[in-house]
């Protein structure tokens, strides 16, 4: 098992030592809890209304203990197709959702906290870097929540993020070897200009569910959980960020989505 504690893309020059934007990162506000406590009457819940006073938007959702997954459509495109959204429950019941295209590329970024019947917050492109006004009001609409929990044997393959080309990207890769064994690997790096990386060598595991906890060889408390869920996985520590362990600013956790 090889891995790196600090890595440079070249003809960096100077790296900031400011704390990263978290708009633009792979990282939730806090580490939550994996739990898996689903809707109690399997529902979803939905919300209708706009984005920057201007943009009508359907959203519905369901959490799955501190997961949020669901679709955002945006009612004045021509085919009202909807796109994927998964993000997390913060501690103060607040949300961070993430809008994954297809390729794990992120188009924006949901953040705020619903009450009862509205939802006010913000809409934010790691793109453009804009930040908009959201402004949601609570729809009785009848949509039956999915399936999200995978099975061992389908969540093998690849898995990617990214906040647009220039912003934190990521990759994980597992692959599925005899008696209950896997190897996987993770690689993430920073925004532009300057990349630094966070990674982990590939390496062999038993797994015999869909999560699996991994400690970094040679490190106190550098350890991280991975959970998978049909169609995307989420990374999280569970003692600290590793600090020190990868290169400034850079991380593995996050929510990646199902690529391959």
């Amino acid at each position: 098992m090889k891995y790196k504690y600090l890595l440079y893309i070249p003809l960096l020059t100077i790296i900031s030592c400011n704390k990263p934007d978290q708009r633009n990162s792979a990282t939730p506000k806090r580490s939550v809890t994996l739990a898996s406590v689903k809707n109690q009457n399997g529902k979803e819940i939905s919300w209708k209304g706009f984005v920057n006073g201007k943009t009508p938007v359907f959203i519905h959702y369901q959490i799955d203990g501190d997961i949020i997954v669901g679709e955002i459509t945006y009612l004045n495109t021509k085919n009202k197709l909807p796109i994927t959204l998964i993000g997390t429950l913060e501690a103060d019941h607040s949300y961070r959702i993430l809008e994954f295209e297809k390729s794990g590329n992120i188009t924006g970024v949901i953040t705020g906290k619903p009450t009862e019947g509205n939802f006010k917050g913000s809409w934010f492109s790691p793109k453009t870097r804009k930040e908009l006004v959201l402004d949601l009001v609570k729809k009785d609409t009848a949509l039956v929540s999915k399936e999200i929990e995978t099975k061992r044997e389908d969540l093998f393959g690849r898995y990617h993020y990214q906040y647009s080309e220039a912003g934190y990207q990521g990759d994980l890769e597992i692959k599925k070897l005899p008696d209950s064994k896997a190897v996987f690997g993770i690689t993430s790096v920073t925004g532009d200009p300057g990349r630094n990386i966070a990674q982990i060598d590939d390496d062999t595991i038993s797994l015999t569910t869909t999560n699996f906890t991994y400690k970094l060889p040679d490190t106190d408390d550098c350890e991280f959980k991975v959970k998978f869920y049909k169609g995307f996985a989420v990374v999280q520590y569970t003692q600290g960020v590793c600090s020190g362990q990868f290169g400034m600013n850079a991380t593995i956790e996050g929510i990646y989505l199902k690529t391959k």
